[in-house]
């Protein structure tokens, strides 16, 4: 191996640190992203609604589709309808709302997506969101379906890639902002810790 430039040797010791750390995140974010590829293609319930006509599920699409340049993949022989895929809620908790026990899900309804970039056949991506459902403690769990599916339901997701994961939320005046804009190991952000903690829980629920 061939000694170190005057640059290197005195950069080394204040950059190699943050420059492996970056090494390893992008690794394991990577992995993840490809044990998630296997996992989407797994549903555990499929539903199909119009692109075009259904309301606020639509924005919430072409918002994140608008951020990260990313096309939803249209149900093939249904070039009006997308198909969402729908998994088993992986966290059950309880909370109370005015003294009132509610048994709070959530689950995971994700789409499949490409990457813009002008190429028809386009890098496959993944639109990744968290969906929250709620019952009374004796009642049947919600059923697994897009009708519900909303800003009030879904505040958070992710996109997934061949480039790793990326988060996002829904903020007010229907817009949506990336939350692990800043990929570092120094990025101490809760709510970027919170996330990646929650996708965790889906996976290891697979």
């Amino acid at each position: 191996m061939e000694n170190g430039s005057y640059v290197y040797d005195k950069s080394r010791d204040n950059g190699l640190r943050y420059l492996a750390g970056e090494a390893f995140r992008r690794s394991k974010e990577l992995a993840i992203a490809k044990e998630l590829g296997v996992i989407l293609e797994n549903p555990d319930k499929t539903e199909s609604f119009e692109l075009y006509n259904s309301g606020e599920s639509e924005r919430m699409l072409a918002l994140v589709g608008e951020e990260f340049g990313i096309g939803v993949m249209q149900t093939p022989g249904k070039p009006k309808e997308v198909t969402a895929k729908l998994f088993n809620p992986h966290e059950v908790i309880q909370d109370l709302y005015r003294e009132m026990p509610l048994d709070v899900h959530t689950s995971v309804v994700a789409f499949d997506g490409y990457i813009e970039d002008g190429d028809p056949s386009g890098e496959k991506a993944a639109l990744l969101f968290f969906k929250l459902s709620a019952n009374v403690p004796g009642e049947p769990t919600p059923p697994m379906t897009m009708e519900d599916f909303s800003r009030k339901t879904s505040t958070y997701g992710a996109v997934v890639s061949g480039n790793g994961i990326e988060y996002f939320e829904f903020i007010k005046c229907c817009d949506i902002k990336r939350v692990s804009s800043i990929n570092s190991p120094l990025d101490t952000s809760l709510e970027k810790k919170e996330l990646k903690e929650e996708l965790e829980k889906f996976i290891k629920s697979r």
